[in-house]
């Protein structure tokens, strides 16, 4: 693995680091701080499982260390737990485990490997005494912090027991919802030795940690195939290594508010480079799993999060990267990858601003789509590093940056606007917006041509399909409605353009429902591209399409002068609202939702909280059109 990701130089001692037993630190760690310990375990066919390995009612302490190579664990199954039925495997011989220990509100975590050498049961209680020949400390890197407490009341459920599947089969589609909503994976994988290697590197098993966003990990489009990322680490390889030799891997999801816990087998392969980037864009390294078999049990887990508390996402977790089949992508590869240079920009606020490109070639742009910019030649290549507490984003920064285009485009275009809000650290947004204020304070003309700066960048392609039907049917009429979350607004910006430049024998009646911090500047930016020039400078020198029909309600938590924007048209309607936008207004227009085609562009909890108070109206899902910013 290292010769294949390029690491071939490195000199490969990481291995020392792995030690024999188990050391003091660790034995203390897995005694007094742990409620429970994912394990590997191989089941007769010698498919790798993971199990959740806890004590009763999900209290520490059940977990104890006599001597430096043994761990002596007091634990309480139950029903639908691979370990069940795994360990009925032993009759004195040992049976191989490993497992890693994860104190989720300090991130601190820890790993060990062996094997079970003695064994008792009675019913769902265990006593196992694990004889540790592996044991290595692990960095924190993408552990998501949370507060954690023992959960008494509990009442597991099996709902769905399939340990093996076939050539037809697909994982359920509440299955693969679970694991498209999951922030932390348990990876467990197995080595075989042949048997020359045997004596000096013996078979073994082992139980990792993967975390990123929710939805880092992805389910293909044959309903079975997941794919996990491999994110920047420690280049230790010690799972990926496994699944070269063995390729087979275990991946263990488990939901801290509701406790359920869905186990997964599956046959496993290493995709690098080009292999990868064609699965997902952009990703270096992956593992996908071809799922053989898969067991869901509800409310199992003996510990929960803590009611009103959050969790904290790891600051190292890059963007949820999707599979180049979820969303419509046109790229271009390497040296093919033109290049695009900025013409203008326009400062609408302090920390809102359109910048316009130029391409050197033609772009096949369909309104509500994004573009994908390397940046490496702007913000520099990206260096190996292990950690980085004072810019831990920088660790898994590829460079790469997509912005959904914001301008107009009714075919191949080379001009194309991204209109974007400053983030605070983010590295793109820092230079972009310094060069814009440094311009407006200095060099006021570049802001209009800026061609003279030759900043430039490549362009990756374009993607996405949060775009309007391409050839609507014929019809005299068409009803849409527009949620937009802050800047969420921009996808809309472009089919506003576009609906304003090819609407001609129908009428579009637009329901836009807006929720901002900074109501005058996105609204002044909402009629810009119905009008096609900024009413705030003058009144409108071209005549409206009087085809779309505008009905706006923007909602924001502080009064801005919004209603001072000029309107000279009939076709717009604006109601301004103080406050949020929640379920009981849009319940309240619910004759305005229903039936209608649905889109809605916003931050996580915006696009949850319409989805719902929606749903619950009984809209049909297949009416609503969202864009996650997954990228």
């Amino acid at each position: 693995m290292h010769q294949k990701l390029g690491f071939a130089d490195k000199v490969v001692t990481d291995y020392t680091a792995i030690q024999g037993d188990l050391p003091p630190e660790h034995a203390q760690f897995y005694e007094t701080c742990l409620p429970f310990i994912p394990v590997t375990t191989l089941d007769e066919s010698g498919r790798p499982w993971g199990s959740i390995l806890a004590g009763k009612n999900g209290e520490k302490g059940f977990v104890h260390s006599r001597r430096y190579t043994q761990l002596d664990v007091v634990a309480q199954l139950w029903n639908g737990d691979p370990l069940e039925e795994n360990l009925q495997q032993f009759d004195g011989k040992d049976v191989l485990i490993a497992g890693i220990g994860v104190e989720f509100p300090t991130r601190r975590r820890n790993k060990f490997a062996g094997v079970v050498s003695k064994l008792q049961r009675v019913g769902h209680d265990i006593e196992m005494e694990l004889t540790v020949n592996e044991a290595i400390g692990n960095c924190p890197k993408y552990i998501n912090i949370r507060d954690l407490q023992p959960q008494m009341d509990r009442l597991p459920k099996i709902v769905y027991k399939r340990p093996s599947l076939s050539i037809e089969d697909r994982l359920p589609e509440d299955v693969i919802r679970f694991i498209l909503s999951s922030d932390t994976v348990f990876l467990g994988t197995s080595y075989v030795a042949k048997p020359e290697d045997a004596s000096r590197f013996p078979s073994h098993v082992g139980m990792n940690h993967r975390g990123g966003l929710a939805g880092f990990v992805r389910v293909r489009k044959d309903g079975r195939t997941v794919v996990l990322p491999d994110y920047s680490g420690n280049r230790l390889m010690t799972s990926l290594g496994n699944i070269e030799c063995t390729p087979l891997a275990s991946l263990t999801f488990v939901n801290f508010t509701t406790g359920d816990i869905l186990y997964l087998t599956g046959e496993a392969t290493n995709l690098v480079g080009t292999d990868a980037h064609n699965l997902m864009p952009f990703q270096n390294a992956l593992t996908t799993i071809h799922t053989t078999g898969f067991v869901l049990v509800n409310d199992a887990l003996p510990v929960r999060q803590k009611a009103e508390t959050e969790k904290r996402s790891s600051p190292y977790s890059p963007p949820v990267r999707l599979l180049a089949e979820e969303a419509a992508m046109n790229l271009f590869q390497g040296d093919e990858r033109p290049e695009a240079l900025l013409t203008q920009i326009k400062l609408h606020e302090a920390h809102i601003a359109t910048f316009t490109w130029e391409s050197s070639t033609d772009l096949p742009i369909t309104p509500g789509q994004a573009i994908i910019l390397d940046c490496a030649s702007f913000l520099g290549t990206r260096q190996y590093q292990h950690m980085s507490p004072i810019n831990p984003t920088s660790v898994n920064d590829d460079k790469i940056r997509t912005w959904t285009v914001s301008s107009s485009s009714t075919g191949p275009t080379r001009s194309f606007s991204i209109t974007i809000r400053y983030k605070p650290g983010g590295a793109l947004t820092t230079a972009l917006f310094s060069i814009a204020q440094k311009l407006q304070q200095f060099r006021v003309e570049l802001l209009d041509d800026a061609r003279p700066l030759q900043l430039a960048v490549k362009i990756a392609g374009v993607t996405g399909d949060f775009i309007l039907p391409l050839s609507p049917p014929p019809q005299p009429r068409r009803d849409l409605v527009w949620f937009a979350g802050g800047i969420g607004l921009t996808p809309f910006l472009s089919m506003l353009s576009s609906l304003r430049e090819t609407v001609k024998d129908e009428q579009v009646n637009i329901r836009f429902i807006l929720s901002t911090r900074e109501p005058a500047t996105l609204l002044r930016l909402i009629f810009q591209a119905y009008y096609g020039v900024d009413p705030q400078l003058a009144l409108p020198a071209r005549t409206p399409n009087p085809n779309i029909h505008l009905d706006i309600d923007v909602f924001y938590s502080k009064y801005e002068p919004s209603n001072s924007i000029q309107i000279p048209s009939d076709n717009i309607r604006l109601r301004q609202n103080e406050g949020r936008l929640d379920a009981a207004f849009i319940s309240k227009h619910k004759a305005d939702v229903v039936g209608k085609d649905i889109y809605v562009c916003g931050p996580e909890d915006y696009t949850q909280t319409v989805i719902g108070a929606l749903t619950g109206l009984g809209v049909e899902p297949d009416r609503i059109r969202t864009e996650g910013f997954f990228y």
